[in-house]
């Protein structure tokens, strides 16, 4: 019974010895990617081209010009970046936060589109604009935000 006492007392000190110099020898656990320049800046550049079009698009209510069928190049665009993001994105191990923050704004743009196709040559006016432009910018100041607080090791 002593021996196996004894035993046992040197796995226990064995796993906490390990442990020690584990935590001593300055190893760490990574819970989330490093900074990514390429994302900050195109989250950067896509919030202005949102930004250009929202105004656009309440100059050009009920006209020509702010007709859904008029302006589709534009969700095409913002879709082409969006997967650009998500693809470099979903490549950087420990990303998983910022896959999600880009899969938002992706959701609110599908979301901006589907009005906008449903309104047709009503097109969208400030009304409908303004609580858009909150929820999009909101998204993109989150997205910001995490990057910032990686660049900066926070």
């Amino acid at each position: 019974m002593a021996i196996n006492r004894n035993k046992s007392r040197i796995a226990v000190l064995s796993v906490l010895l390990s442990f020690f110099l584990l935590i001593g020898s300055g190893c760490s656990v990574k819970l989330i990617s490093d900074y990514d320049e390429v994302i900050d800046k195109s989250v950067t550049e896509l919030q202005k081209k949102v930004e250009a079009f929202l105004i656009k698009m309440e100059g050009s209510a009920g006209s020509s010009e702010g007709e859904y069928i008029n302006n589709r190049s534009f969700y095409n665009e913002a879709r082409v970046e969006i997967s650009a993001m998500r693809v470099r994105a979903e490549a950087i191990p420990e990303n998983k936060i910022t896959v999600q923050h880009i899969n938002e704004i992706e959701k609110n743009i599908e979301n901006l589109r589907l009005l906008h196709e449903k309104r047709g040559q009503k097109g969208l006016t400030k009304d409908l604009i303004e609580p858009v432009r909150a929820i999009i910018n909101i998204q993109f100041k989150a997205m910001l935000t995490l990057e910032f607080a990686k660049k900066h090791g926070k």
